[in-house]
């Protein structure tokens, strides 16, 4: 007796290779992706004032993550200076002593509903800037001067900007030093800690340092702050 062929279950076997198909397309999109750079052996680790050991990245930072509305932290020309010419003259805010001295200047938009900040600052050995969304950075009751030329659009010459996502700005700048994370109020912080020796002649070094602090919240940058020096 011949058996019976049962006709194959066609609909049962495309809904079965259709899920076969898409769990590869599942498992890669969910897939968090890293924010941090894996350990190297050319890291180098600094102690913090408080005993804190951190790491630190030897590589190169692109020099147009220092440039900022015409102003360039590794300029020769000193920092404030250069923003007082693009911005106008603002007060200055002086803070510490010796190596710790710091001096900063603010400047804000003229828009009235537009809360974008940018700060220059001169240290012994650094120059820095900050770009807020706010005037969370700016501390106490110094006047900080507001300027036509700052708003939302500011960018440094990378495309840093405010309102990028996380992994945007890992786009320009690598992968970071340290990642935080605060869950409950959907904050993060990429933290990068770079160190560079760089050659000038054939006998003679200088490291540059930088370090950059990068804001979100609901993985929207709300803050950058960028610091570059540059020592025998």
């Amino acid at each position: 007796m011949t058996p019976i062929q049962q006709e194959p279950n066609r609909a049962a076997y495309a809904v079965f290779l259709w899920l076969f198909l898409l769990i590869p397309i599942v498992s890669i999109d969910g897939q968090t992706q890293p924010k941090i750079a894996p350990p190297a052996k050319s890291d180098t680790y600094a102690v913090t004032a408080d005993g804190k050991k951190l790491r630190v990245q030897n590589r190169e930072v692109a020099g147009t993550n220092f440039r900022i509305s015409g102003v360039d932290l590794a300029s020769d020309e000193e920092v404030l200076l250069q923003a007082t010419k693009l911005f106008g003259k603002s007060p200055s805010v002086s803070s510490g002593d010796a190596s710790t001295s710091k001096e900063v200047i603010c400047y804000r938009s003229a828009t009235e509903n537009d809360t974008t900040y940018l700060i220059f600052g001169r240290g012994e050995v650094d120059s820095s800037f900050i770009l807020s969304s706010d005037g969370s950075a700016w501390k106490g009751i110094h006047i900080c001067n507001r300027s036509g030329k700052i708003t939302r659009n500011v960018a440094t010459d990378s495309g840093l900007h405010l309102g990028l996502t996380q992994e945007q700005v890992i786009a320009i700048l690598g992968l970071a030093t340290r990642h935080s994370q605060d869950i409950q109020l959907h904050r993060d912080a990429l933290i990068y800690s770079i160190e560079t020796k760089k050659k000038t002649d054939s006998s003679t070094f200088y490291f540059l340092e930088v370090n950059i602090d990068a804001r979100f919240v609901d993985d929207s940058l709300t803050r950058l702050t960028i610091s570059w020096s540059s020592q025998n």
